[in-house]
């Protein structure tokens, strides 16, 4: 079925939708196919073009915002297919869907959903990253690479700490010597920043 899917649909509200945004970017980027990012109060009123080669993805942090629960419905109507990115276990949104991918984040108990923001990221990139193997655009070794370049190694990334925890947990700035991860030593080395 992933191989027939022409068209990516995300459909999301407040954080969740601004995951969707960057998630856009590698979807369209893994995979070549066009991705569109609605907000879900809208989605349905705008009366979108969907079929059975449509795949909605439904982003979701509750599981019950209604907004994008009118949306998935609607977007099942029009016979599209439905995974919902989810992080509560039995809520309404994955159980409407054809399936469901649970990000495992837990409970966020603040008003900036930062946990759940970034597992819905990384939940959508792994989506990405497998229908670009799915429909023939990514190979497994590529695939390795991406996810090789996205991991810091843990000796460098102790290494790291141990440096920075030298000079105490607000240092004046940045060392020069903190160059031990590569977007760590970028951010440390050109970065003007200093501790309040």
């Amino acid at each position: 079925m992933l191989r027939e899917i022409d068209k990516v649909v995300i459909v999301a509200c407040g954080t969740a939708f601004h995951a969707g945004l960057i998630a856009k970017y590698a979807i369209e980027h893994w995979t070549r196919l066009p991705c569109e990012v609605e907000l879900a109060s809208e989605f349905r009123y705008r009366d979108p073009i969907l079929d059975q080669q449509t795949l909605v993805i439904a982003i979701s942090q509750s599981g019950e915002t209604m907004d994008t629960l009118m949306a998935l419905r609607h977007a099942r109507e029009q016979g599209a297919h439905v995974l919902a990115i989810c992080n509560t276990n039995g809520s309404t949104i994955p159980r409407e869907s054809d399936a469901v991918l649970y990000t495992h984040a837990g409970p966020e108990v603040a008003v900036a959903s930062t946990k759940a923001f970034l597992t819905q990221l990384v939940a959508c990139y792994l989506v990405a990253l497998y229908l670009g193997q799915v429909r023939g655009t990514k190979w497994a070794d590529e695939i390795r690479a991406v996810v090789r370049t996205c991991r810091p190694s843990p000796v460098r990334w102790t290494g790291c700490w141990r440096r920075w925890s030298r000079y105490g947990n607000w240092p004046g700035r940045w060392p020069e010597r903190t160059r031990c991860c590569s977007w760590a030593g970028t951010w440390a080395t050109r970065s003007p920043w200093r501790a309040p």
